[in-house]
């Protein structure tokens, strides 16, 4: 009894950390950009998910542990996201503003007629 308490105790610690130290490798660390970000991390969650199908298959006394700890993860992981990037309404960012060129005296114009145009 005691032996299988710690293999359960030690599948559900090793699915968790798995999935976080590649969440952090994956799309911390690797990622070059936000989305891509999430696009690697959703493939680690798979890959992971696979990984957990295969082992709960060849050990059927550890697939409920195992399924429900990476199950548990993922629904945390989902929330966390959700909270931290979709339920955000309100933007606080500080916008630069300028005159038009249109109402600069003539003098004071830019020589140049399309200023995003790429110059010589």
């Amino acid at each position: 009894m005691t032996r299988r308490l710690l293999a359960a105790a030690a599948a559900a610690l090793a699915v968790l950390t798995a999935l976080v130290v590649g969440l952090w490798f994956w799309a911390g660390v690797v990622a070059p950009g936000y989305y891509s970000s999430i696009a690697l991390g959703v493939a680690w969650f798979v890959a992971v998910s696979v990984l957990v199908g295969a082992v709960a298959k060849r050990r059927p006394g550890l697939r409920r542990v195992l399924r429900g700890s990476f199950l548990t993860a993922t629904a945390v992981t989902l929330a966390a996201f959700a909270w931290t990037s979709i339920r955000e309404t309100e933007v606080n960012e500080r916008l630069d503003s300028g005159t038009p060129a249109s109402s600069l005296a003539p003098e004071q114009r830019p020589e140049v007629e399309d200023l995003l145009a790429p110059q010589p």
